[in-house]
Formats: structure tokens, sequence, C-alpha cells
């Protein structure tokens, strides 16, 4: 009896780690797009010690939608820097250099990463950090219009998520205040579910098996970052989606708000409902976008 209760015990872990489908995608798309289905989102299910904290939570619903797999990375941005260079648009290239100077708030000695983060060929596949909320439009806006030169008999528009799509792409119709569909930060290996820790230049090194230029997670347990992990990092949700807890919050785009949480975050505040000020560039607030696709 003593083991069918540890079991039971488990259970919901078991469910909470092992339940996700396989990413459901579209041919219009690249795989980097995942679909959520149209359905119910809660919002306000913030918990304060374990109870709604004076709150109702509100039933909404969302249309089906694409999302991004990971944040929009720093070669993502490049890529669109660069398109904007050899179109000739001088101005808008102008307009949406990233601002490296986030690294100088009053977070840590994080001086280094003024020079490195963006420019260093380490960190392509990391978040990008630094713009504002019309930059990111920007980048999406520019996505749209390449997809447009694409023969296809669809129109797919792309656009930074509103918080009521971020939220449902986050936990789809649950409640739960992480994206994993559990209350805990670690998985049942101690392993941490999201990043907030710290990484410097002297853990960028050259992998001698594909002669590549990597950085090397830190910590006493070996899976924990210090600052920003890569985007595709950690554990997707049930829907496919990388780090909508942690690594970097993300903006919306109906409030001048990030939402959850970031590297530099307690594990209560990677909350999905979890906000921050966005108000202007920070090295802790990224975005992802979304698409529609109308035939």
């Amino acid at each position: 009896m003593k083991k069918l209760g540890y079991f039971l015990l488990l259970l919901p872990l078991i469910f909470a780690f092992g339940k996700n489908k396989k990413p459901e995608h579209s041919k219009y798309l690249t795989k980097h797009y995942v679909k959520v289905p149209a359905g119910k989102v809660y919002l306000n299910c913030d918990l304060y010690n374990g109870q709604m904290n004076g709150k109702t939570a509100e039933i909404d619903s969302c249309s089906e939608f694409f999302i991004s797999s990971t944040e929009i990375t720093n070669v993502n941005w490049k890529e669109f820097l660069v398109y904007l260079k050899q179109e000739g648009r001088r101005e808008e290239y102008n307009a949406n250099l990233l601002d490296t100077t986030v690294w100088r708030q009053k977070l840590s000695y994080n001086e280094p990463y003024v020079d490195y983060y963006y420019q260093h060929p380490a960190y392509e596949e990391y978040p990008a950090v630094g713009m504002t909320l019309k930059q990111a439009t920007a980048y999406a806006n520019w996505l749209t219009e390449i997809f447009a030169l694409r023969d296809q008999d669809v129109k797919v528009t792309f656009c930074i998520p509103t918080k009521k799509q971020w939220i449902r792409a986050a936990r789809d119709m649950s409640t739960s205040v992480y994206p994993w569909n559990g209350p805990y930060l670690r998985n049942r290996n101690g392993g941490f579910l999201s990043n907030h820790k710290a990484v410097g230049t002297e853990y960028i090194h050259t992998d001698r098996r594909t002669n590549e230029l990597v950085v090397v997670a830190t910590g006493a347990k070996g899976d924990e970052n210090t600052i920003i992990a890569p985007a595709k990092s950690y554990w997707p949700n049930k829907f496919g989606v990388y780090n909508m807890s942690g690594n970097v919050a993300e903006l919306v785009s109906d409030d001048t708000v990030a939402m959850g949480g970031s590297w530099n975050d307690t594990g209560y505040d990677v909350r999905v409902e979890s906000e921050q000020p966005a108000t202007e560039p920070k090295s802790t607030v990224g975005f992802r976008v979304v698409a529609v696709i109308e035939k």
C-alpha cells in the first residue's frame, strides 16, 4: 500500500512531463512555427502561496494561430538588418539597430556583453535583446513582407502576440502558473525547467567534434546557465514552444509589458502571468512572433 501511495503522489508529475504531443506545423510556414489551435484561455490566474490572489479567473478564447517555437535570435535579427541594408533601406536599417548598451544596466558586471553578446558568433542562436516594441513590430512586418513574396495561395501575417495569445501559447487551457502544467521549478531529476543565471567569455570554446563555437553551461548542478541560455533549450511545452518562462521576458503587442520573466528573475517571477515594464530596451527582454494564415 505504501508503494501505491508513492505512485499516486507521482502521477501529477508523470502527466505534467509526459503528455506533450508532436508539434503541429503548416505547409505554408517553416518548421520553426508551431500550431496553437483555437480554444479557451484562462486569464488572471495569479496565485499567492498556492491560493488565488483575491481574483476570479477570466475565461476568454483565441482563434487558431502559429507561434515561433523559440524567441527571435541574434542571427534572426541579423538577417533582418542584412536585408534592409541590401535593399538600400538605410533609414529603416539605422532605426532597427539593437541597443547593446542594455548590458550596462545595474544587474551585475556585464560590460563584456556590450561588445560580444550580439556580435560574437557563439551567441547567434541566443535570444536577441535590446529592442523596443516598435522595432519588434518592424521585424514582424518584415516577415510578412518576405512571406508575401512566396508563390502561395494564402496570406500570412506576422505580428507580436497579444497578451491573450501569449498566455494561450504558454499554457493552453490550463490555469497552471507555469507552462509545464506543474507547480515546481525542477523536473523529477532535479533539473531546472527554466533559466536564470550568468555566463562569461571564458566559457566560449571550440567544440573539436563540430569545429563550432559554443558556450559551456556552468553551475554546481551542470544544467544551469548564467545570463541567457540558447533560444532552443530546456524543454518545450505541449505545443512545442521553448522558454515561455524565464530566459528572456517577452514583449506583447497590446501592453507596455513583457511576459514570463527572465534569466534575472526569481522562480516566482517566471510564472506565465509574470509581467515586467517594457517601455525601453532591456537585456532581460526579447520577443517571439505569431503568424495568422488567411486562405
